[in-house]
Protein backbone atom coordinates (compact mmCIF):
# COMPACT_ATOMS: atom_id res chain seq x y z
CA UNK A 1 0.00 0.00 0.00
CA UNK A 2 1.34 3.72 -0.75
CA UNK A 3 2.04 6.42 1.26
CA UNK A 4 0.77 8.56 -1.72
CA UNK A 5 -1.99 11.02 -0.86
CA UNK A 6 -4.90 10.29 -3.19
CA UNK A 7 -6.02 13.95 -3.59
CA UNK A 8 -8.93 13.41 -6.16
CA UNK A 9 -10.17 10.35 -3.94
CA UNK A 10 -10.19 12.28 -0.69
CA UNK A 11 -11.52 15.39 -2.93
CA UNK A 12 -14.48 12.92 -3.87
CA UNK A 13 -15.40 11.56 -0.50
CA UNK A 14 -15.62 14.79 1.16
CA UNK A 15 -18.34 15.51 -2.01
CA UNK A 16 -20.40 12.41 -0.67
CA UNK A 17 -19.98 12.91 3.26
CA UNK A 18 -21.14 16.38 2.35
CA UNK A 19 -24.23 15.19 0.06
CA UNK A 20 -24.88 13.05 3.25
CA UNK A 21 -25.24 16.29 5.26
CA UNK A 22 -27.44 18.14 2.88
CA UNK A 23 -29.73 14.98 2.24
CA UNK A 24 -29.83 12.64 5.03
CA UNK A 25 -29.48 15.48 7.83
CA UNK A 26 -31.03 18.42 6.55
CA UNK A 27 -33.39 16.56 4.39
CA UNK A 28 -32.59 18.96 1.10
CA UNK A 29 -32.91 17.99 -2.15
CA UNK A 30 -29.25 17.19 -3.84
CA UNK A 31 -28.70 17.13 -7.22
CA UNK A 32 -25.25 16.54 -9.12
CA UNK A 33 -24.80 18.14 -12.66
CA UNK A 34 -24.19 15.65 -15.87
CA UNK A 35 -22.00 17.71 -17.39
CA UNK A 36 -18.72 19.56 -16.58
CA UNK A 37 -19.56 22.60 -14.53
CA UNK A 38 -18.00 25.32 -12.23
CA UNK A 39 -20.19 23.47 -9.31
CA UNK A 40 -20.28 20.15 -8.35
CA UNK A 41 -23.67 20.21 -6.57
CA UNK A 42 -27.10 22.10 -6.73
CA UNK A 43 -28.58 22.24 -3.18
CA UNK A 44 -32.71 22.81 -2.69
CA UNK A 45 -32.96 25.15 0.10
CA UNK A 46 -36.53 26.02 0.91
CA UNK A 47 -37.23 26.24 -2.50
CA UNK A 48 -33.98 28.36 -3.62
CA UNK A 49 -31.50 26.49 -6.11
CA UNK A 50 -27.87 27.31 -4.83
CA UNK A 51 -25.09 25.76 -6.94
CA UNK A 52 -21.96 24.71 -4.52
CA UNK A 53 -18.70 23.61 -5.30
CA UNK A 54 -17.27 21.48 -2.45
CA UNK A 55 -13.50 21.65 -1.21
CA UNK A 56 -11.32 19.78 1.17
CA UNK A 57 -7.85 20.71 2.84
CA UNK A 58 -5.82 18.74 5.15
CA UNK A 59 -2.60 21.25 4.98
CA UNK A 60 -2.32 22.83 8.54
CA UNK A 61 -0.21 25.82 8.98
CA UNK A 62 1.12 26.85 12.11
CA UNK A 63 -0.66 27.63 14.72
CA UNK A 64 -3.20 25.14 13.53
CA UNK A 65 -4.92 27.56 10.61
CA UNK A 66 -5.91 25.68 7.72
CA UNK A 67 -4.86 27.04 4.18
CA UNK A 68 -7.76 25.80 1.27
CA UNK A 69 -7.39 26.48 -2.03
CA UNK A 70 -10.52 28.14 -3.66
CA UNK A 71 -9.85 28.24 -7.35
CA UNK A 72 -10.05 26.79 -10.66
CA UNK A 73 -7.46 26.12 -13.10
CA UNK A 74 -4.14 24.35 -13.13
CA UNK A 75 -0.56 24.86 -12.21
CA UNK A 76 0.65 24.36 -15.78
CA UNK A 77 1.12 27.92 -16.72
CA UNK A 78 4.34 26.52 -18.49
CA UNK A 79 1.70 24.36 -21.01
CA UNK A 80 -0.24 27.79 -22.26
CA UNK A 81 -3.21 27.50 -20.03
CA UNK A 82 -4.43 29.74 -17.82
CA UNK A 83 -3.49 29.17 -14.90
CA UNK A 84 -5.51 29.26 -11.19
CA UNK A 85 -7.88 31.68 -11.53
CA UNK A 86 -11.14 32.43 -9.25
CA UNK A 87 -14.21 31.41 -9.97
CA UNK A 88 -16.44 33.20 -11.78
CA UNK A 89 -19.17 34.77 -9.12
CA UNK A 90 -21.86 34.11 -10.68
CA UNK A 91 -20.71 29.74 -11.24
CA UNK A 92 -20.90 29.31 -7.68
CA UNK A 93 -23.21 30.58 -4.73
CA UNK A 94 -21.33 28.95 -2.08
CA UNK A 95 -18.01 26.95 -1.35
CA UNK A 96 -18.71 24.22 0.76
CA UNK A 97 -15.36 23.52 2.83
CA UNK A 98 -14.25 20.18 4.55
CA UNK A 99 -11.84 20.26 7.07
CA UNK A 100 -10.53 16.59 6.29
CA UNK A 101 -8.46 16.54 9.88
CA UNK A 102 -10.64 18.34 12.57
CA UNK A 103 -14.01 16.64 10.52
CA UNK A 104 -15.41 19.88 10.03
CA UNK A 105 -17.52 21.88 7.31
CA UNK A 106 -17.46 25.43 6.21
CA UNK A 107 -19.70 26.52 4.24
CA UNK A 108 -18.94 30.05 2.72
CA UNK A 109 -20.62 32.32 0.39
CA UNK A 110 -18.53 32.95 -2.89
CA UNK A 111 -19.63 36.77 -2.61
CA UNK A 112 -17.66 36.51 1.19
CA UNK A 113 -14.47 34.96 -0.68
CA UNK A 114 -13.96 37.82 -3.00
CA UNK A 115 -11.53 37.06 -5.85
CA UNK A 116 -9.39 35.19 -3.41
CA UNK A 117 -7.70 31.99 -5.02
CA UNK A 118 -6.79 30.63 -1.33
CA UNK A 119 -8.22 31.30 2.03
CA UNK A 120 -7.29 30.47 5.64
CA UNK A 121 -9.82 29.17 8.45
CA UNK A 122 -8.44 29.85 12.13
CA UNK A 123 -8.13 27.60 14.34
CA UNK A 124 -10.00 30.52 16.82
CA UNK A 125 -12.09 32.66 15.54
CA UNK A 126 -11.35 34.41 12.12
CA UNK A 127 -12.61 36.02 8.74
CA UNK A 128 -15.03 33.34 8.08
CA UNK A 129 -15.75 31.05 11.29
CA UNK A 130 -19.34 32.30 11.43
CA UNK A 131 -19.63 30.24 8.51
CA UNK A 132 -18.66 26.87 10.68
CA UNK A 133 -21.38 24.43 9.82
CA UNK A 134 -23.53 26.84 7.56
CA UNK A 135 -25.88 24.29 6.69
CA UNK A 136 -28.71 26.44 6.25
CA UNK A 137 -26.79 28.13 3.93
CA UNK A 138 -27.23 32.10 5.27
CA UNK A 139 -24.50 34.60 3.64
Amino acid sequence: MSNHKNTVKEGEQSEQLFCTECFVKMEYTVSRPISTSDYDFVVDVNNKLLKVQVKSSRRQCDGGDRNVMICKGTNAVKSGKQGKYPYPEDSVDFFAIHDVNNQEWYIIPRSATGDAKQIRLSKGEGKYSKYKNNFEFKS
